[in-house]
C-alpha cells in the first residue's frame, strides 16, 4: 500500500526571516512538531534479540577457546 502524506496547507503564509537573523531562525527550532510530517515512534528490540546476541557470543568465544586448546 501506499503511505498517506499530508497536502501541505497552500495557505499558509510564506516563511521569512527577519532582518539581521540567520536563515536557521525561520524554520523556528524551538517549537514543537506538528507531527504532520515528522512523526517518530519507539521500536525497541524485544527481549529474546539480546539472549540471541548473547549466545552468539558466547558460542564464539567458547568456538575460540576450544580451537586454540591442542
Amino acid at each position: 500500500m501506499a503511505e498517506h502524506h499530508p497536502v501541505p496547507d497552500l495557505d499558509a503564509p510564506p516563511i521569512v526571516v527577519g532582518r539581521g537573523e540567520s536563515a536557521a531562525a525561520a524554520s523556528h527550532p524551538d517549537q514543537p512538531l506538528d507531527d504532520a510530517y515528522h512523526v517518530y515512534e519507539a521500536n525497541p528490540a524485544p527481549w529474546w534479540i539480546a539472549l540471541l546476541w548473547l549466545c552468539f557470543f558466547a558460542f564464539g568465544a567458547a568456538y575460540l577457546i576450544l580451537s586454540l586448546i591442542p
